[in-house]
């Protein structure tokens, strides 16, 4: 034997002690070299090599077949440095995190979760699958303990205290756009801040698994998602990725959403958590986990029936008002209310002898109405006028078009236009109703009851509806005067307080196109 070829059998053999040294305990060369804090774990899923490789608090940690490398992962297809693993700090949802960005080197490729690493910026989150080449496959986790840097400074949006409300000195007193900030008050110290800052998780996928899509719009996806601990089916909410440069707009959608987290009622999605993850080191994600409702939205119920009877229409209006007086007593605008955000949770008949509590369809027990998205189209920026059904024009009040400054009484316009759908079924303000344009039909409150969709229908609830589509806000009726009209109230005799109320004839080139009609193109 030549003296190189023993060379390099000795220097084979170190690899594979050194090797089967770090997969025996599970360590890296960082920490036998200089006992480091650990940031990460690698957790092997290959059967028959189980280990576990912890990544060092240092800049770099390299990976691959060489014995040079900090992981030494000795396979053909593994190369000589596969991937390098960085060692970034970002602010993030206002509190310091460690994180690792992973840079692939390889010839074979280094995956996360499927996809291969194509961009030298892919910062790695707890659960995900990394795969280098074909031989290895690991889970990714933080180490929990280090993950997080100045604990107390985040304190305030991960604790509780009690909740007083403030008016912004720069906000108008006839403008409840403004949301009110909450005061907080604490009392314990700052190292059991920092405590009670460390035991709420610091990423979602540290509490939740996320599993298949639920729907998608312009500015976000939901997905299903599952808690960890208890098992709880919920919806989460997942914003397209944003720049992380503007420290205002986090720290405005933390305060936020400490607000809606403490909204409880019965007529509103729960919103039970948020997070903010780091895509890469300059983007962010916004994740709202919201509490999961299955029996689907009052647009597939429009869209089912064609229409709604006055008697369902009043009960399901009655729940949407209630949770709509709640959200304005909070000082929360709605600001997108359309029966795709109205969701519905159906108690369906399992015997004869079940008593139905309202004016339901015959399998059914009692619905509940559930608004959701409450107060979110703060955090997606200004609402866009689009043509498209998806955008929902047509529930929006002339003046968030004019951007004159609005208060609560846009929800009320976009109340008017579900009364109208659900009993006609199709909105008052289309392109097909022109001309003029759907813009300018809004701008002009230009609406009308057309025969014979509106024939059978009280003339009460035409006045309503006319007293809630009204060009002027505030002669707009507020919830409170919804409340006392008469079709809700059964108050004051309708006929000393409602003239009859008109229907035109619809032209031939005006034929609406009902949403079941619209759910077939």
């Amino acid at each position: 034997m030549s003296v190189a070829q023993s060379v390099a059998k000795r220097e084979h053999s170190d690899d594979l002690q050194h090797s089967n040294k770090r997969q025996q305990t599970g360590i890296t060369a960082a920490e036998l070299e200089g006992g480091l804090p650990v940031v990460a774990h690698l957790v092997s899923l290959i059967p028959g090599k189980e280990c576990t490789y912890s990544i060092g608090d240092k800049e770099l940690t390299t990976v691959g077949r060489s014995r040079s490398c900090d992981i030494t992962l000795n396979e053909p297809d593994i190369s000589t440095v596969h991937c390098e693993l960085h060692l970034i700090t970002m602010e993030v949802d206002g509190c310091r995190r460690k994180l690792i960005n992973v840079i692939d080197k390889s010839r074979n490729g280094t995956y996360i979760n499927g996809s291969r690493v194509v961009k030298k910026d892919s910062i790695l989150k707890n659960g995900d699958r990394l795969v280098f080449g074909k031989s290895f496959s690991f889970l990714f986790k933080y180490n929990t303990t280090s993950d997080l840097e100045g604990a107390g400074e985040s304190a305030a949006s991960a604790t509780g205290g009690n909740l007083a409300v403030i008016q912004s000195p720069n906000a108008n007193k006839n403008d409840e756009e403004v949301f009110k900030k909450p005061l907080f008050s604490f009392t314990s110290s700052q190292n059991a801040l920092k405590k009670q800052a460390r035991q709420k998780p610091a990423s979602v996928f540290d509490k939740y698994v996320l599993g298949k899509e639920l729907g998608a719009g312009h500015y976000a996806i939901v997905k299903d998602g599952t808690n960890k601990q208890t098992g709880q089916a919920v919806a989460i909410k997942i914003f397209h990725p944003q720049q992380n440069d503007d420290q205002k707009k986090s720290k405005q959608f933390r305060e936020e959403t400490n607000i809606l987290m403490r909204i409880h009622h019965p007529n509103i999605v729960n919103l039970l958590d948020s997070y903010v993850e780091p895509i890469s080191k300059s983007q962010i994600q916004k994740y709202l986990v919201l509490e999961k409702i299955v029996d689907g939205e009052l647009f597939d119920r429009i869209v089912k029936k064609t229409s709604l009877r006055q008697d369902e229409t009043k009960a399901i209006f009655t729940q949407i008002l209630t949770g709509l007086k709640y959200l304005h007593n909070q000082n929360i605008i709605h600001r997108d209310i359309k029966p795709e955000n109205i969701l519905l949770n159906i108690t369906r008949r399992t015997s004869p002898e079940q008593v139905q509590l309202g004016p339901w369809d015959e399998g059914e027990i009692d619905i509940q109405v559930k608004i959701a998205d409450f107060g979110l189209a703060k955090f997606t920026g200004e609402m866009q006028f689009t043509n498209t059904l998806c955008g929902t024009p047509s529930y929006v009040a002339p003046e968030v078009l004019t951007k004159t400054g609005y208060t609560s009484k846009v929800d009320m316009w976009s109340a008017g236009v579900i009364l109208y759908v659900c009993l006609c079924g199709f909105p008052p303000f289309s392109e097909q109703l022109g001309p003029p344009s759907l813009k300018e039909q809004i701008l002009q409150a230009k609406f009308a009851f057309y025969t014979p969709y509106w024939d059978n229908i009280d003339d009460s609830i035409l006045h309503l509806i006319s007293h809630l589509l009204v060009l002027d806000a505030e002669k707009r009726y507020s919830v409170d005067e919804v409340f006392d009209h008469p079709w809700l109230s059964g108050g004051a005799a309708q006929n000393n307080v409602i003239k009859d109320m008109n229907r035109l004839q619809l032209s031939d080139t005006q034929m609406p196109k009902t949403y079941t009609e619209l759910s077939c193109l």
